[in-house]
């Protein structure tokens, strides 16, 4: 495309194959440069924040949230589980559970504000 953008600068009686390769360099070197400059996990990080998050904190939370899913009524964890973590349609749950579509949403929706509650997100 930047051979194509400049073709006006193209000198006739060069090689044609020694201008498109200096452009290709020449763009890799750019992209070189600027990759450098935003590079991940750098000592001296600008932002002050750690470049890999604790992962201590991340699994105490990942246990809280299993003990609140196990908490859940059985078919409110059956609706959560269908939903939230595998991406069925409202329909396929319904089909799945055996209720009505709104049975599913209000399900759902009694779920989401039990286990937010569970882990003190939600004012009871």
């Amino acid at each position: 495309m930047k051979a194509l953008a400049n073709l006006d600068k193209f000198e006739r009686g060069t090689k044609l194959k020694s201008w498109l390769f200096t452009i290709m360099r020449n763009t890799f070197y750019t992209r070189s440069k600027i990759l450098g400059r935003e590079a991940p996990g750098v000592e001296e990080n600008v932002s002050g924040d750690t470049p890999i998050a604790a992962s201590q904190e991340m699994a105490a939370r990942a246990r809280e949230v299993q003990r609140a899913l196990q908490k859940l009524p059985p078919h409110y964890r059956e609706v959560l589980t269908l939903v939230a973590i595998l991406g069925e349609s409202y329909e396929a749950t319904a089909v799945i559970c055996d209720c009505a579509v709104g049975t599913v949403k209000s399900r759902l929706n009694r779920a989401r504000h039990q286990i937010l509650q569970e882990l003190g997100e939600e004012a009871g």
